[in-house]
């Protein structure tokens, strides 16, 4: 799995830092939180999907408890 990260690295208001990673060869995407360290474990659909996570992620979510998954 070779995972390249497709969106800005964002800064949330608690001073980790988020951005989406895809691994197009094998279709999965995440996002990497260096805050929260199982969030990467959390599969998504597709890049969009991924990148609108991070940013959400960053910005008003940090437990990510509203952002749609699988």
């Amino acid at each position: 799995m070779a995972f390249e990260r497709i969106s800005k690295i964002s800064e949330a208001p608690d001073g980790s830092f988020v951005y989406a990673e895809a691994d197009h060869a094998a279709n999965e995407f995440r996002v990497v939180c260096s805050g929260c360290p199982t969030l990467q474990n959390t599969p998504y659909n597709s890049s969009a999907g991924a990148i609108l996570a991070a940013s959400y992620h960053a910005e008003h979510d940090p437990n990510q408890r509203h952002v749609p998954t699988r």
